[in-house]
Order: C-alpha cells, then sequence, then structure tokens
C-alpha cells in the first residue's frame, strides 16, 4: 500500500493572514491622510499644525490633559451632588460645564491624536487603534451624558452622573494604551535623545569623498551623520530621523530642506530645524571643518 502525505504549503504559497487591526487601519489612515493633506505637496500646513511640528512638542498630548481633567473633576462633582442632592446643588452645575469643556477639548484630541496615529504602523497601529476606538467611545458617552444634563434647567440628572462615570472608566482604560504606545511601543519619542556624538573633532571623509548637494552619510563617534556640501560650505545633521527613526540620508534635498522617506518630515539643514511634520523636534547639529583636505566632525553645543 502506498504511503500518502500531506502537502508541504511553503510560506510564500500560504495564503497571508490579515489582521483586524489591519483590515480596519489601511482605510482609516488613508481617509485620515486625505482630510489633513497629508498627500499634498510641502508644506502641508495643516497636518504640520496638528502634529504640533512649529510648537517644537506634539501638542496631542498637551490637549488630551484637558478633557481628562475635566471629566475627572465632573466624576468628582458628580459624586458631591448624587450625596446631597439639595445641599450640593451647584455641584451639578459644575459637573455639567466641565462635561461640557471636556467635550469641546475631545475635538482638538481627536483630530491631533488620529494625525500622529495616521503615520503609525504596525503593532503601534493596532494598539493606537484600540486607544483611539476606547476615546471615541468615551467621547460619545459624554456627548450623551452632556445632552441628558442640558435636558434640564439646574444640569442636574443622575443618569447623565452614571453615564459619565462609565465614559470616565472608559477614558482611564484608553489611557492606559495610549501609555503603552508610548512607553511600550516608543511612538512620538525623539530618536535621537540618546545619541551622544562627539565632543571632539573626527575626521570622517575627504574633500574630494563629498560631491556637490550629495546626501551623504558618515558615522561620528559611532552616530549616522548626514552631511551635505553646498558649494564651499558643509551642513551636518543627524542622519536619523526624530520622528521615527528614518534615515534621512536616503531622503530628498530639496533647496536647503531634507525631507525623510518614511513619512516626508522636512528639516532645514543649517539648524536641523522642523518645517513640515510629522516630526516635531530638531534633528541634532554637528560642527563642520576643513584641515588638509579632510572633513572633520563633531556635535555642536
Amino acid at each position: 500500500m502506498a504511503e500518502t502525505s500531506d502537502p508541504i504549503v511553503t510560506a510564500t504559497e500560504a495564503p497571508a493572514k490579515v489582521s483586524l487591526a489591519d483590515r480596519l487601519g489601511d482605510p482609516l489612515q488613508n481617509g485620515i491622510k486625505v482630510l489633513i493633506g497629508a498627500n499634498r505637496k510641502p508644506p502641508r500646513t495643516f497636518k504640520t499644525l496638528l502634529n504640533g511640528t512649529w510648537f517644537g512638542h506634539p501638542i496631542h498630548p498637551v490637549i488630551t490633559d484637558i478633557p481628562i481633567g475635566a471629566w475627572l473633576l465632573a466624576a468628582l462633582f458628580d459624586i458631591l451632588w448624587l450625596a446631597a442632592p439639595t445641599g450640593n446643588a451647584w455641584a451639578a452645575r459644575g459637573a455639567q460645564a466641565l462635561v461640557l469643556v471636556g467635550v469641546i477639548a475631545a475635538l482638538g484630541a481627536a483630530a491631533t491624536g488620529a494625525t500622529d496615529w495616521s503615520d503609525t504602523y504596525g503593532s503601534e497601529r493596532a494598539v493606537g487603534l484600540l486607544h483611539g476606538s476606547l476615546m471615541s467611545l468615551a467621547a460619545v458617552l459624554y456627548i450623551i451624558s452632556m445632552i441628558l444634563r442640558f435636558t434640564t434647567s439646574t444640569g442636574d440628572s443622575a443618569a447623565a452622573a452614571i453615564i459619565g462615570f462609565l465614559g470616565i472608566i472608559t477614558v482611564l482604560v484608553g489611557a492606559y494604551y495610549g501609555g503603552d504606545m508610548v512607553f511600550g511601543k516608543g511612538t512620538g519619542v525623539n530618536h535621537t535623545a540618546w545619541e551622544a556624538g562627539g565632543e571632539d573633532f573626527e575626521a570622517v571623509a575627504t574633500v574630494a569623498d563629498v560631491q556637490q548637494r550629495a546626501l551623504t552619510k558618515v558615522m561620528v563617534a559611532g552616530v549616522p551623520v548626514l552631511l551635505v556640501r553646498m558649494g564651499e560650505r558643509y551642513y551636518a545633521i543627524s542622519s536619523t530621523c526624530g520622528h521615527a527613526g528614518g534615515p534621512l540620508d536616503e531622503g530628498e534635498l530639496q533647496g536647503d530642506v531634507v525631507q525623510c522617506p518614511w513619512h516626508g518630515s522636512r528639516f532645514r539643514l543649517r539648524d536641523g530645524k522642523p518645517v513640515t511634520g510629522p516630526a516635531t523636534m530638531a534633528q541634532p547639529r554637528y560642527d563642520v571643518r576643513v584641515r588638509d583636505g579632510q572633513i572633520e566632525l563633531k556635535r555642536a553645543g
């Protein structure tokens, strides 16, 4: 009797499994990019504003403090009102105002958070999708709570308070996953923060090795640095994009600005400052000098 065996399916033949996060993430990210103008030519003003590039710091974490703080205080005021409805009528009014402030601020948090999330991929995108979904659910709960509060003349509503309690629980769970994105996945963390560079000038190339307006990668104290020659001047900034670690030496030179090949962040060569998001932090800059035909670099500052 002839032996039979199961056919061997190779990795290239096996159908690739697409996760739910990928099925939802791709169309959502594409839609967000259309809304914020991420696919337009530089300077992509609206996206850059939402990223916080002009402020030198992401603005999503700053804005999120407002709704979280307002809704936490609203929960406290609701507890005070429920404990003594007659004696603490002022607490119901306070909770009403705080819920309204939180809902308004949540719109800004959603816009900036969605903008930052649109440049994520892999596991950080999946965690970000969960974070955003929970925060969106919390916002819906608080909108319902707000409507119930404003249907009464004094702002007091037991149903609104209960829905608010559900909302703050959802917020706290969502904030946990938001923290996991930053501290667990490194989303939004400056990828050049730990670059030591060098305190003394170090020869990295000869003048003949560096062509005009060519993106040249050199190493300074073990750190990859982008070196560009323009006429008789040389500019050098960290070659690792601070936003997500993209290689700037593989990017595109546009005038005196280099564009990252991964997410389109653009940096001025003369000072390393970002002019187009999603990057918000300046690139570390290097001093350049030429001695005996050798180009020497050291970390500026």
